[in-house]
């Protein structure tokens, strides 16, 4: 089997692809180990910045919903948990990494997916990229860094119907809201990146690493206090997932139909 994600490091830039095309790159717990030594590996002196992408044409659709509702079904809540303690150390993990985090966004990015590009510091997307909040929709609540990456970026009221409607945002309409910085047509789109990355790679690592302490502490925040938040957020959630309405939203996505919330 191979791995569900691909990690180099090529001219002092790092590159982290998400590679489950076929399930448009939708988290499992085996991707653990791929979070883990990229993130670590990203630390290192010779990387400038991070680069997240997708493989295929979506960035990532978030949690694999058929491994999760399967797991609700036998009752695997140890397993549950660690996949959304995974998110909350990945979310903390690029927002304290001391180099630019570049989400590179090409498709879908919904629930989860939506969560991991908030979590970048920049976002170039195409045209075709699309941003959805989406866990309201079958009974759940935002994960992997999603509710709090979002209320750094939107005044609490958007990011209050965001969150509530679950409604997507095409590419235009998230870089009118400040979600995204550039669109970048798709045969563009990698010459662009590219020169982000070099640009980057010829930048002050240490004054990179003062730049994201600093829009850290703006907003009131340091490495424990979004540790605290990261986890308060992974609270929500494993109580949401034990909730009837969670079992009746994924019924309902799977089964094609509007859910009977509570």
């Amino acid at each position: 089997m191979s791995s569900p994600i691909r990690f180099e490091i090529r001219d002092r830039i790092a590159t982290l692809t998400l590679d489950r095309p076929d399930k448009l790159n939708a988290l499992v717990p085996e991707m653990k180990e791929g979070f883990e030594e990229a993130l670590a590996k990203a630390a290192e002196p010779n990387v400038k910045a991070l680069f997240l992408r997708g493989a295929g044409r979506a960035f990532c659709a978030g949690g694999d919903l058929g491994w999760i509702s399967k797991a609700l079904s036998e009752g695997r809540w140890a397993d549950l948990e660690s996949l959304l303690d995974l998110g909350a150390a990945v979310a903390h993990g690029l927002a304290t990494l001391p180099k630019p985090v570049v989400a590179v966004v090409q498709g879908p990015a919904a629930g989860a997916g939506m969560s991991l590009a908030l979590c970048a510091d920049l976002r170039i997307a195409t045209p075709e990229a699309a941003f959805s909040m989406a866990f309201v929709k079958i009974g759940l609540h935002p994960d992997w860094g999603g509710s709090v990456m979002l209320s750094r970026l939107v005044n609490p009221a958007l990011a209050a119907e965001l969150m509530m409607t679950g409604d997507t945002l095409d590419a235009a309409r998230a870089q009118a809201l400040g979600l995204v910085n550039r669109i970048a047509p798709g045969d563009q789109l990698e010459a662009i990146v590219e020169a982000l990355a070099q640009r980057l790679a010829a930048g002050p690592s240490e004054t990179f690493a003062r730049i994201k302490a600093t829009l850290l502490r703006n907003q009131g925040l340091d490495t424990e206090s979004l540790r605290a938040r990261l986890e308060a957020e992974g609270g929500q959630m494993k109580a949401a997932m034990r909730h009837p309405d969670a079992k009746e939203g994924l019924a309902a996505f799977f089964e094609k139909r509007a859910p009977m919330f509570a």
